[in-house]
């Protein structure tokens, strides 16, 4: 029989230990400012992460979760215990550390009332803040939880870090997770339909030449032009979304040289396998066209590859986090995207994303996040992540 989750998160909800550290998070506010800040202003640049989760990995030690460490993602991994000291069957809680931003940019947060503005506040400073947040709250209140849970900041959610915190994490810690919960995006919304991609780095190659004097030899950049014309022509299904992108591209030596190589970046997305994998095999066939039309070799390298899949919205942890939700008054919306939850999707295990505040302009150098959303953010991620560990199971 299923369980009847509105009457668990309710019963919990109720729990004397919980309305207490409910009433705690009233009056975060200002530690919640203080530390999202304080982390978004140590730079994460793609693949340069390793300041960043050594800073998160102190404040977990700081806070008391024990097993402490940086991985070789980085992840900075913490662990709370279960009640016992018993391994497995977990919940795991993770918030993306790393940003989209480059080296040398000025994450200096700028504070505008409950608003705080910077490049990555909101995505994700402000989600790794609220996790870290949970953690305290269950050491200070000293829950006594069935399931142990592991807390990370992972590295690479982000462009072409290709999820590789995520994936370290689930080769570590995924045979032992029941239920695994990235924290990223909006207050309100379940992200459990997980859009697959795949993205290429095609690079084109020819011997080159004088513009004029070789006039008529192979051209790596048009070979690439003909590639893109190809590509740009191919029919995708509205259902299931599927879609593709040439975002990058680079090469040549001059204008009066033909150039003897160029480069592209292209994206691939759907929230089907099948989808995905039909949309690669055109693109494919339209670069292969494109190079062999033109006279140029061509290299397709594979630098992303996120799984596509569902957990259904009738799974426990969908509807155990439905009824987080509407127990505070917020109807979930249930959305599709690429996040941390893919790679534990794509395994076949039950993961949804969710969040702990309101932000905007994300990906922006003027990305906000307003403060005060994670209030309600955080009593609702602390009490997700109570009955995901199965509080209700213990004595009150």
């Amino acid at each position: 029989m299923s369980e009847d989750w509105p009457k668990t998160v309710a019963a919990v909800a109720r729990r004397p230990e919980v309305q207490a550290a409910f009433k705690r998070i009233d009056g975060m506010l200002e530690e919640f400012a203080a530390e999202t800040m304080a982390i978004c202003e140590v730079p994460a640049p793609p693949f340069q992460e390793h300041a960043r989760a050594r800073f998160v990995a102190g404040l977990m030690e700081r806070y008391g979760l024990s097993s402490v460490h940086v991985d070789e993602a980085p992840n900075a991994i913490g662990i709370y215990p279960a009640a016992g000291g018993r391994e497995g069957d977990a919940v795991l809680l993770a918030a993306h550390i790393d940003t989209v931003f480059p080296e040398g940019t000025d994450c200096t947060v700028r504070r505008e009332g409950n608003r705080l503005t910077a490049p990555g506040v909101s995505d994700n400073s402000a989600n790794v803040a609220a996790i870290l947040a949970v953690a305290r709250l269950l050491l200070e209140f000293h829950f006594e939880l069935p399931r142990e849970v592991i807390f990370i900041g992972d590295a690479g959610e982000e462009g072409l870090g290709d999820l590789r915190g995520m994936k370290q994490a689930m080769r570590d810690y995924g045979g032992r997770a029941r239920y695994i919960m990235p924290v990223d995006g909006a207050f309100g919304t379940i992200c459990h339909r997980a859009v697959g991609s795949r993205r290429f780095r095609v690079t084109a190659k020819t011997g080159g030449g004088h513009s004029y004097g070789a006039f008529g030899a192979p051209s790596a950049v048009h070979g690439l032009g003909r590639m893109i014309a190809g590509i740009a022509g191919i029919k995708v299904p509205r259902s299931p979304k599927t879609t593709y992108n040439v975002g990058v591209i680079g090469g040549g030596t001059s204008v009066n040289t033909i150039a003897a190589g160029a480069w592209m970046e292209v994206d691939m997305r759907s929230e089907k396998a099948a989808g995905l994998a039909q949309l690669e095999q055109e693109v494919r066939a339209m670069i292969d066209q494109g190079a062999k039309a033109e006279g140029v070799g061509c290299r397709i390298d594979v630098v992303g590859d996120r799984a596509a899949g569902e957990v259904p919205p009738t799974a426990e942890l969908i509807q155990m986090l439905s009824a987080v939700y509407r127990h505070f008054g917020i109807e979930p919306a249930l959305t599709s995207g690429s996040t941390d939850s893919n790679v534990p999707i794509g395994m076949g295990l039950q993961a949804a994303t969710i969040s702990a505040k309101t932000g905007a302009h994300g990906h922006t150098l003027g990305d906000t996040v307003d403060v005060e959303t994670m209030i309600p953010g955080v009593k609702a991620l602390l009490l997700a992540v109570l009955v995901a560990a199965g509080l209700s199971a213990m004595p009150a």
